[in-house]
């Protein structure tokens, strides 16, 4: 028993050493703070004042124009917005700091854009297969948008487009070829699967939309494959995918770095954790 008191007595004694090295060194501190006696935590007091210590938050939105116009007034000595291309996001950051006078980074404004309802759409068609009164309703559904064009180019609206869907049929050919020799016999069997329709057929579309807010107005290929069974298997596939998010990657880019353009925010693409 008497060894547990000496050992009780020894961890207070250390904690009253520590807790007044750390009132010591807290006294200095900038941000009013106490330590505590349980282990020598540390408790910052700054929600028992009427105001924050130092400003930062993180303003969050979906708008180019409203990113831009929060960044700008708030921007200070080494504000930095970081510019993710490829996610249609980007970050400024306003108590970055210097070198020499690193901040927290913990003041930001956070830009991620959202999708336009008709090109979610065109994503959500993209690829997939769809029996006749499906992409024929999806075509009526955003005729707005979308023009067809048959084999030789030619423009066809996209509610004849969606009549010409629901009337294809599909014809099977059979055809024989038999041969006869004195010793030996071939006979071959070829079938040919063939779509028609009543209307002219639509073989490819354009769909022309603004694909997130802010961005200019796209004008999208796709290309229509007619899968044959019992029943047609329509698949709208959007021609070079790849290439027009990269145009939409950099239009985004160069339209922030145009936007920051004489401000006190310094532009750079790339990502940012600190």
């Amino acid at each position: 028993m008497p060894q547990l008191v000496e050992s009780s007595a020894i961890s207070q004694i250390r904690d009253m050493v520590l807790s007044q090295l750390v009132e010591e060194k807290l006294s200095g501190a900038d941000c009013p703070a106490v330590a505590l006696p349980n282990d020598v935590g540390v408790k910052n007091l700054e929600s028992l004042y009427t105001n924050r210590f130092r400003f930062r938050g993180e303003m969050k939105t979906q708008s180019i124009e409203d990113f831009v116009r929060y960044s700008v007034d708030y921007a200070a000595i080494g504000t930095r917005c970081f510019i993710n291309a490829d996610k249609m996001a980007a970050v400024s950051v306003f108590n970055l700091g210097t070198l020499d006078n690193p901040g927290h980074a913990d003041n930001t404004a956070v830009l991620q854009l959202k999708r336009t309802a008709p090109f979610t759409a065109l994503l959500s068609i993209n690829g997939d297969r769809n029996n006749q009164k499906q992409l024929a309703e999806w075509l009526e559904d955003w005729s707005e948008y979308v023009t067809g064009f048959d084999a030789d180019g030619q423009v066809i609206e996209a509610k004849k487009a969606a009549a010409a869907v629901r009337k294809i049929t599909i014809d099977a050919i059979r055809s024989a070829e038999y041969e006869d020799q004195d010793f030996s016999g071939k006979r071959s069997v070829m079938e040919s699967v063939e779509a028609r329709s009543k209307d002219i057929m639509p073989v490819a579309f354009e769909f022309k939309c603004v694909p997130y807010e802010g961005l200019g107005e796209y004008q999208i290929k796709l290309r229509m494959s007619i899968l044959a069974s019992d029943s047609p298997v329509l698949v709208l596939r959007i021609t070079q995918l790849e290439t027009y998010e990269e145009e939409m990657a950099a239009e985004f880019r160069d339209l922030l770095v145009e936007k920051f353009k004489g401000s006190a925010v310094e532009t750079f693409i790339g990502t940012f954790s600190a």
